[in-house]
């Protein structure tokens, strides 16, 4: 072996069983591909299917929920579907993941931030006992003193394509505390 040549360990994933991501309102929903995509990149995670492809599109919402329990190791997967919308079997999305105790982070976009469809969503969630590991934002500036004023369980910013080196590190560091709080107790 060369010894000069540096060792480079493989980078493992924070994430050891599945986190999913919903967006708020019809801004966040249209984020969330793009979302996942970089959070992927970031918690180098491999691609993962959206929550309605874990089971067959007709598939009961437990069904689906099974699936994504079953999956090995770290997974970051898409709910497509707003949390608060009522599926036919007469619950919510957000009842759904709360009965599964399924860690989840809910994607805001930069211009409902400020507006109070983050508080509605982070109440709809709590009342649903879902595991909110924290809020964020995606695109646009970030006003950390402005969030943190909220009382929100705000992460930080994501920006698409390779900007925000910075917020993106705080925010995988904040997650990465969300985490092991959640994952200890």
């Amino acid at each position: 072996m060369n010894q000069c040549l540096p060792v480079v360990p493989k980078q493992r994933s924070l994430l050891t069983s599945p986190l999913v991501l919903a967006g708020a309102g019809p801004r966040g929903l249209a984020a969330l591909p793009l979302a996942v995509l970089r959070l992927q990149s970031l918690l180098s995670l491999p691609a993962t299917a959206e929550l309605s492809e874990l089971g067959a599109r007709s598939a009961e919402p437990d069904q689906r929920m099974a699936a994504l329990q079953n999956q090995q190791g770290g997974a970051l997967v898409a709910l497509e579907e707003d949390p608060g919308r009522w599926l036919p079997v007469g619950t919510r999305w957000a009842e759904v993941l709360g009965a599964w105790r399924q860690p989840t982070l809910l994607l805001i976009a930069a211009d409902d931030a400020g507006t109070g469809l983050a508080a509605a969503y982070t109440a709809l969630l709590d009342r649903s006992a879902v595991p909110l590991l924290g809020l964020v934002q995606w695109g646009g500036s970030w006003d950390g003193p402005a969030r943190s004023c909220e009382g929100l369980p705000w992460l930080g910013a994501l920006q698409p394509g390779e900007r925000g080196a910075a917020d993106a590190e705080v925010l995988l560091e904040a997650l990465k505390l969300r985490w092991q709080r959640f994952t200890s107790l």
